[in-house]
């Protein structure tokens, strides 16, 4: 029987993959939204914070965000545990030429699989966010030319980024890798990791709770988290790359390969810069908040 953890994808297994995903998550949004409009606890819940459409379907996507960014997180701990165990037992090489059977070189189909299987969210993800920005704007969806251009113009960087990841990312990390660089791209996996907080941030919005100790808590460990996880991760995964390769690879690595990192690594450092505007603008009003006060 297939075992998504250790057998590599065959046809049959990639299409089912694929369409398990095509499923799973628009009905982990389907479900998330009905939960709230229809069970008693998630009416209770937008009555209490007198939730809106939007803030229903909104909560909705960042709650399947979340949940996509667990499983990645989940598969990247597993390749990560495995690879730094290997790291450890491993002699260590004695030419250029490493055997298979070194951690560089060791395989893990889980991640295969779990590509096959998320690709489709980021297509899910685009459809969805534009479900959400409709009902920002109107009581309804409307897929009209000068809604979805409104919609690109202030989604731009968020969607080049999800129409980057499927149609360039996958068929490189399929293909173009030749199966090698599995303990790599299970770390880059951890990316995901600062996800959560950055969708929790967003619900404790809907829930009013802006100027709570939750949300400020929430936002600290969402800076640190995204700093770890997005913006040091590439420097980090080249040096690792560096100590276990050598750097003559590293050079000799195909210049698309760099060009890939650098379309993954600019926009988390665009949207890592925007956060610390808000952060630094959100202390700032908050100082003048209290000196007012004091005053």
């Amino acid at each position: 029987m297939f075992n998504p953890v250790t057998d590599p994808p065959t046809k049959l297994t990639g299409i089912i993959l694929f369409l398990l995903g095509v499923i799973f998550f628009p009905l982990t949004f389907y479900s998330s939204q009905k939960f709230l409009k229809q069970h008693r606890l998630g009416q209770w819940i937008c009555r209490h914070y007198n939730l809106s459409t939007f803030a229903i379907y909104d909560i909705s996507n960042k709650f399947t965000s979340s949940i996509f960014a667990f499983l990645a997180c989940s598969c990247g701990l597993f390749v990560l545990t495995g690879c730094m165990s290997s790291t450890f037992n491993a002699p260590l090489p004695t030419s250029e030429e490493y055997p298979t059977e070194y951690p560089s070189n060791t395989r893990y189909y889980i991640l295969d699989n779990y590509l096959i299987f998320g690709v489709s969210y980021f297509f899910y993800d685009c459809f969805t966010m534009f479900i959400v920005f409709s009902h920002e704007h109107s009581s309804q969806v409307i897929f009209s030319k000068q809604r979805i251009q409104r919609f690109f113009s202030e989604k731009t960087l968020i969607i080049l980024h999800h129409i980057f990841v499927p149609l360039i990312g996958f068929p490189a990390l399929m293909i173009s890798r030749g199966g090698y660089g599995d303990c790599l791209l299970g770390t880059a996996f951890l990316v995901e990791a600062s996800t959560p907080f950055v969708s929790l941030r967003v619900v404790l919005c809907h829930l009013g709770l802006k100027k709570s100790k939750v949300y400020i808590l929430n936002g600290v460990i969402m800076l640190a988290s995204f700093f770890f996880f997005r913006v040091c991760i590439f420097p980090a995964l080249y040096l690792w790359y560096v100590r276990s390769e050598g750097l003559s690879k590293l050079i000799g690595l195909p210049i698309w390969i760099h060009c890939a990192v650098m379309g993954l690594w600019a926009p988390q450092l665009l949207w890592f810069h925007k956060m610390i505007k808000g952060t630094i603008k959100l202390l700032s009003a908050k100082s003048a908040h209290n000196d007012l006060h004091q005053n």
